[in-house]
């Protein structure tokens, strides 16, 4: 007579599978998220000792993040900063982060099949840039310089006080619409993302204020804001609704919680590391430049009036 399993022996294999299951699955999830977190900080290093070979060429200086080709406006294209430092970095799938679930942000117009095209072409406008990015730079480090008139510049690492910690690079959003503010129709004949921006972590008042770097106003004024944490968090929330968020600050262009409550970022001395939003908001220790040096260092203040550390 043969023996065969009862039905009680099966529900008991069965419950005790559905169990191992529930306690082993968030473990796969974990290590899956520990695992594009790893990538994500690789990239971000790769991306780090490839401005430090860049600045190495250029005197000491860092790069724009973008600049008009024809020096008069957008239509002839743009040239941004992964097409300057792509000889030092060579590949392009590394800006593109593991663990952003929109694979990374077009450019404006169509990416050039030659990343180091800086050709101006009005019929067939192409953008000397990646054709996706995850990863947006630091305008205290690198400009938002569209063409000659505008007047922030290029600046040295030898100007940065705190080298080992100012934010050179971040995630960028996973919403293209805190990127491109009024430009949100993403894949639209009338609009495309805005990833050639940079970020800041500046103001011009105690209550907010978008400081764009990129006009007289924002060079004439003696001295901004750093971002708190609550306005950051309130321009994260709002352009996340879709609407014109183009007066929130330009911080609203990060993800700040890319993994975990925060995000990998590499420094303007080539390391990278993981921090969370209110670490690198921190007035005594505030982490997106103690100055603006791409605007002839122009003193950032706390809420107290005193300048940041």
């Amino acid at each position: 007579m043969r023996r065969a399993f009862t039905l009680i022996e099966l529900l008991v294999v069965i419950a005790i599978i559905a169990i191992l299951a529930a306690i082993l699955f968030p473990v796969f999830a974990q290590a899956k998220e520990a695992a594009k977190k790893t990538q994500d900080l690789s990239n971000m290093k790769q991306m780090g000792m490839g401005t430090m070979l860049y600045i190495a060429d250029y005197d000491d200086t860092y790069g724009q993040a973008y600049y008009y080709k024809d020096d008069l406006g957008d239509t002839g294209g743009y040239v941004q900063w992964t097409s300057t430092h792509f000889p030092y970095i060579k590949n392009k799938q590394m800006f593109v982060s593991p663990g952003d679930p929109s694979r990374g942000l077009d450019p404006t117009n169509p990416a050039c099949a030659n990343i180091g095209d800086t050709t101006v072409n009005y019929t067939t406008p192409c953008d000397a840039q990646v054709p996706k990015i995850s990863y947006t730079v630091n305008a205290a480090l690198m400009p938002r310089k569209r063409r000659t008139p505008d007047p922030a510049n290029v600046t040295s690492q030898t100007a940065v006080d705190q080298v080992a910690n100012t934010i050179l690079i971040a995630s960028f959003s996973n919403t293209a619409a805190c990127v491109n503010d009024t430009s949100q129709g993403q894949t639209t004949t009338t609009y495309k993302n805005k990833s050639h921006r940079p970020t800041n972590a500046y103001m011009t008042s105690l209550t907010g204020g978008k400081w764009a770097g990129d006009n007289t106003a924002d060079a004439t004024i003696p001295a901004v804001y750093a971002v708190t944490i609550d306005i950051a968090k309130e321009a994260w929330a709002f352009c996340k609704t879709g609407a014109d968020s183009s007066s929130r600050v330009h911080l609203k262009y990060i993800q700040g919680d890319r993994f975990g409550k925060g995000s990998n970022y590499a420094y303007s001395d080539g390391h990278a590391k993981w921090a969370t939003p209110e670490a690198t908001l921190r007035p005594d220790n505030f982490q997106w430049g103690t100055s603006i040096y791409t605007m002839g260092s122009k003193p950032v203040l706390d809420q107290n009036g005193n300048n940041v550390r």
